[in-house]
């Protein structure tokens, strides 16, 4: 769906009215920008000025999660991932019993948005005229030109593994979550998670391995490098 047909979402602008001004003209800061707890409740009762609040300080988070599972994902706009994970945040809000667990919270959205937007591409596969190699490489953003290749080949490798296993693998060893975190985010037990990386890993070093490019990275242990 094309990024223009989306609803906006709540941007920080909306604070405006939120509070008083002063005569000044210097705004008022609300307690529900320092305590988690306060917005929670404001978010659980829908107030458009908490989900600002919780857009401007989550987005950047969501959007990173999203790009370290997604990777090279040529069907995927970001901005779209990041939308629909926050009309999914909003939405299921009211699940969140415990303002400690806001963050690990709004993770668990992410992983499960962007595990989403995976499945949908590969439901819509066999629409596509073109294989992804057919399809025009994203810019490199001045990265490295040996670096990039790496990375494109990581994420080539990583689509070709079960997704659990996939996000699992990224969540760990590209975006760097402690197991705990990782659990937490795919809504898993630890031992669960540790079972689901092991193989992951396993299954990422021997292919690697046969890789050209990626076998210099797996001898040098580098290779899982942000």
């Amino acid at each position: 769906m094309p990024s223009g047909s989306r609803a906006p979402l709540p941007h920080a602008a909306s604070r405006a009215g939120a509070g008083a001004a002063p005569s000044g003209g210097q705004l008022v800061a609300l307690p529900v920008e320092r305590d988690d707890a306060e917005l929670l409740r404001r978010l659980q009762r829908g107030d458009p000025w908490a989900k600002a609040v919780l857009f401007e300080r989550y987005g950047a988070l969501v959007e990173r999660i999203a790009r370290r599972i997604l990777g090279t994902e040529r069907h995927t706009t970001f901005a779209d991932v990041v939308h629909d994970a926050f009309v999914s945040a909003y939405s299921s809000v009211h699940q969140v019993s415990d303002a400690a667990a806001l963050t690990s919270w709004v993770k668990s959205v992410a992983v499960h948005t962007a595990c989403k937007s995976i499945r949908q591409r590969k439901a819509r596969s066999w629409l596509s005229f073109l294989s992804p190699e057919d399809l025009p490489e994203p810019p490199a953003r001045g990265a490295d030109a040996e670096l990039r290749e790496a990375h494109d080949r990581t994420y080539r490798l990583l689509e070709s593994l079960p997704l659990d296993e996939r996000v699992a693998f990224a969540l760990r060893y590209i975006e760097g979550m402690e197991l705990t975190e990782a659990a937490a985010a795919c809504g898993v037990s630890l031992a669960t998670i540790k079972r689901r990386i092991a193989r992951a890993e396993a299954r990422f070093v021997s292919a690697a391995q046969r890789d050209p490019v990626l076998a210099t990275w797996v001898e040098e242990g580098t290779r899982w490098t942000p």
